[in-house]
């Protein structure tokens, strides 16, 4: 591939965000589960242009609405976020990009947790090896991913990507209906350093979807030296051109731009939860030691964009008591609940 022109390329940019809002509006008319790629591609360019064009698009192409905003009474029905804490959320979220909340994950329910995401198989990055649990005591890649099928094998993970008050928070925030579009869950360990890009250790913007909001829940105590989630308060408004493209930056890029002062890493005990608009400038930090497990659920205004996944799994009665509150917002989990 050639090198990127610096005076076309920005000019493209203008009609892709037009096609792209036309190509969002036919999506919303018919949604399918998939678009091609050269529409995704358009779509991530256009985001070049500004930290919330993806949210303007959305705003402009996304009118039927495929999702929904929960009332007050299912946001109050959560298990992990008091009443009070919703607006504070979204509050902290427009400020800074990200909230912390005072709210845990209650320690049993992490216990569990964390016992099924060493139990069942995970994906070594970067190799190709087959499933396995994580071997902890002797891993050999950076990062260990565990596929959505398995992580929802867990009724506590359930419980967590299903909850209606940060469905509710993406909402309010986005200002729009929200659809919960993906999970993942994660081990990262002190091997791969030399692999920091594969391992999303490298300054990134999210992408895969015009306008989201991710959850964090740390499974695992995460101190300084265990890799916390580094956050640059801020870009998630306004980002200066040199970091605002696709792709991959540099600590020494940031501290270049002066963006250094707004840096802060996100640490805490094993069930601290975090509110965090990926728009912004992000990455994980490499575990000097120990490892760190991570669940994260998204929501989205729409699932145009990336590839959608659809996970089975057998739900818990909570989880099929929030399908029939809720089925527009969980309706990837929809083939689960037809008998």
């Amino acid at each position: 591939m050639g090198e990127v022109n610096p005076v076309v390329e920005p000019l493209l940019r203008l009609p892709r965000f037009a096609r792209t809002i036309g190509a969002v509006s036919r999506w919303d008319r018919s949604p399918a589960r998939a678009i091609d790629g050269d529409t995704y591609w358009r779509m991530r360019s256009a985001m070049d242009i500004h930290p919330q064009a993806g949210r303007f698009m959305s705003k402009l192409g996304v009118r039927n609405g495929t999702g929904a905003i929960p009332t007050d009474a299912q946001a109050h029905a959560s298990t992990f976020v008091k009443p009070s804490e919703i607006p504070q959320a979204v509050s902290g979220l427009r400020r800074d990009g990200i909230y912390v909340f005072n709210s845990m994950v209650p320690a049993d329910m992490v216990a569990r947790m964390r016992e099924s995401a060493l139990t069942v198989p995970s994906i070594a990055r970067g190799v190709e090896t087959p499933a396995a649990p994580y071997p902890r005591s002797e891993p050999q890649v950076g990062r260990y991913d565990i596929d959505e099928d398995l992580t929802m094998t867990s009724p506590d993970m359930q419980d967590f990507c299903s909850d209606p008050a940060f469905a509710r928070i993406a909402a309010d925030y986005l200002e729009q209906p929200v659809v919960q579009d993906q999970t993942a869950l994660w081990w990262s360990t002190m091997k791969g350093r030399e692999q920091a890009n594969l391992n999303a250790w490298l300054f990134h913007q999210d992408r895969d979807r015009l306008s989201f909001l991710k959850f964090f829940v740390y499974l695992t105590d995460v101190a300084m030296e265990n890799g916390p989630h580094v956050y640059i308060k801020g870009t998630h408004r306004k980002v200066p051109r040199a970091l605002a493209t696709d792709g991959r930056k540099t600590d020494e890029l940031v501290k270049q731009i002066g963006l250094w002062d707004r840096v802060v890493e996100l640490g805490g005990k094993a069930g601290t939860i975090l509110a965090v608009d990926t728009v912004g400038l992000h990455k994980g930090k490499p575990p000097e030691q120990g490892d760190r497990l991570v669940l994260q659920v998204e929501f989205a205004t729409s699932l145009f964009g990336a590839q959608t996944d659809y996970p089975t799994f057998e739900p818990s009665p909570l989880a099929r008591q929030r399908y029939q509150e809720t089925p527009k917002i969980l309706q990837r989990w929809a083939d689960n609940f037809r008998t």
